[in-house]
């Protein structure tokens, strides 16, 4: 199958997929992410940061840049000789802007982990981690099967590398619209930007979280709720617009089915938080088991 597409592949006038037989792998890369590196390096000084060794990150460097104009030399590799591409289960375990030449209230970062990224979390755009080949699935415990097997691939018109874009395009446009440069903050940007994604969303979550959570508001997904400028609460009021449950039959959910209000998936909150968009609450409603 991989051969096939492959051979479809190198007849496009630009590729995706790669074969790297001296490491022993392939690459596959996002939709859309051609336009996005013409794009951000007009407006961006791009710096390639991976965790995987020198030697992957070279490699993937004449990849996206083989005429070295985007990254001109600014590859950042983590990982240790022996392991050449990224993986939660490797070290080290976090990154920083150590190498990164500029303060960090200019610095954007678009990554598919929080985690690696403690002591930057202000600066950074999650997106969601691109899986392609069923091995990936595999090594993140992920069920069903891959887009390769599905034959099914993101849009790059809307995808997520589109939706990166048009963020940092605004980052870039308000920072320099600020009254002082100096001031100027990506991260106050940044947030601001995320406030609007939810905003006049006032939500409660039925059976979503343990029974008996003492401290529901330090869920991931309620503060990811909040940070994207939702109002998150406890209790049911005639206020509320969206319930997010797992399935059909609680009280709050038939309260909400009974106005009117949205009953939603927990993923139309990830999926708004990943695509800077509110996503469609018809794509994400509960159905009937």
């Amino acid at each position: 199958m991989l051969r096939k597409k492959e051979d479809q592949d190198r007849e496009k006038p630009q590729r995706h997929l790669f074969r790297f037989p001296h490491m022993g792998m392939w690459t596959k890369l996002r939709p859309g992410i051609w336009n996005f590196l013409e794009k951000a390096s007009k407006l961006y000084e791009l710096h390639l940061y991976t965790m995987g060794n020198k030697y992957y990150a070279t490699e993937m460097a004449k990849l996206l840049d083989p005429k070295g104009e985007l990254f001109s030399g600014r590859v950042i590799s983590r990982g240790d000789d022996g392991e050449p591409f990224d993986s939660d289960d490797r070290v080290p375990k976090s990154k920083d802007l150590e190498g990164v030449l500029g303060m960090e209230s200019a610095v954007v970062i678009i990554d598919d982990s929080v985690r690696v990224w403690p002591h930057n979390k202000l600066n950074l755009i999650v997106v969601e981690r691109y899986i392609y080949f069923p091995c990936s699935r595999r090594q993140f415990g992920l069920p069903g099967p891959s887009l390769l097997e599905i034959d099914h691939d993101e849009r790059p018109e809307d995808g997520t590398l589109a939706s990166s874009l048009s963020v940092i395009q605004r980052i870039h446009e308000n920072f320099f619209a600020h009254q002082s440069l100096d001031e100027a903050d990506v991260r106050n940007i940044l947030a601001s930007e995320q406030r609007k994604i939810l905003a006049g969303c006032r939500i409660v979550f039925s059976r979503v979280f343990p029974v008996g959570e003492a401290n529901p508001h330090m869920h991931p997904l309620w503060q990811t709720a909040e940070q994207f400028g939702a109002v998150c609460i406890n209790q049911i009021d005639e206020q509320v617009t969206h319930v997010v449950a797992n399935s059909l039959g609680t009280d709050k959910v038939n309260w909400a089915l009974s106005r009117g209000r949205f009953v939603v998936h927990p993923g139309w909150v990830e999926a708004s938080a990943l695509l800077y968009r509110r996503a469609n609450e018809h794509d994400f409603a509960i159905k009937q088991q």
